[in-house]
């Protein structure tokens, strides 16, 4: 897998920099185009990350890109409210809203919804490139003059980190210990599907899988005040591997599962 820079547009040169500084990739070039299987591309709509070409060559024309406006994120913004699984997970539906480390932020869509319902969020990004995108949502939903979103952004703060040294300064005392630590990393699928969505599909290439899903699991333990929360695709529970960490109880819904260590 190989990504390149796509500047569409005229930018400020110091922007592009920024980003070619902080995400490491190569200017994409016409001529070298077909070495390149991803690209984050910059144009007049922000950042996007888009595979070039599929496994059969085709190209892939629906970007992915962090959006706190898409209709799909307002859909569950308005209608599902703290009887959702993720609210339940947290213990939205019993107790006042709390500060939770989403750990493993991806798109940030699940933060957001936390957010929404109060909850202070710090969120920690280990990719560069997938940081860059949540820079990029940030920085378009702020230039937005929607002041219920801006309420909602100002609850959640931003971090380039790992997880892992994140969870070692809290045990250092050098971060505050969070009431809630909520993980949604990239499990190995256990089955095949042909339904993974397509921003999933795009993370998955762009992150991998986390092998050591069980080690990330237990480094969080002993880290926040009153529970850990796992994301998991799926409504069905598996059973945890050889060595496996059980949870205290799970949290069932339609296309996603959370496991809770309490």
């Amino acid at each position: 897998m190989k990504i390149a820079l796509d500047i569409q547009n005229e930018f400020d040169p110091d922007y592009i920099e920024a980003i070619r500084q902080l995400t490491g990739l190569p200017i994409l070039n016409n001529s070298d185009a077909d070495q390149f299987s991803h690209s984050l591309c910059l144009d007049e709509s922000g950042l996007s990350l888009q595979r070039l070409q599929s496994g059969s060559g085709e190209t892939n024309q629906q970007p992915t890109r962090v959006d706190f406006k898409d209709a799909a994120l307002q859909y569950r913004l308005n209608s599902f409210g703290k009887q959702q699984g993720l609210a339940k997970a947290v213990g939205l539906n019993r107790h006042e809203p709390m500060h939770v480390l989403d750990a493993t932020a991806g798109l940030g869509r699940d933060a957001f919804i936390l957010a929404s319902m109060g909850c202070q969020l710090t969120m920690l990004e280990q990719s560069s490139i997938i940081y860059a995108l949540l820079q990029d949502g940030f920085k378009r939903a702020e230039l937005t003059d929607d002041e219920e979103l801006h309420a909602i952004l100002h609850k959640m703060t931003l971090h380039h980190a790992d997880a892992r040294n994140w969870f070692d300064d809290i045990r250092q005392g050098k971060q505050p210990e969070p009431d809630v630590i909520y993980l949604d990393p990239m499990f190995p699928p256990r089955h095949k599907s042909a339904s993974v969505k397509k921003d999933i599909a795009l993370l998955q290439d762009i992150l991998g899988y986390d092998e050591d899903s069980q080690d990330l699991i237990a480094s969080a333990l002993g880290c926040a005040r009153h529970r850990v929360v796992v994301k998991r695709l799926g409504s069905k529970p598996q059973k945890p591997g050889k060595g496996g960490i059980k949870p205290g109880f799970i949290v069932p819904g339609k296309t996603a599962h959370f496991e809770v260590y309490v």
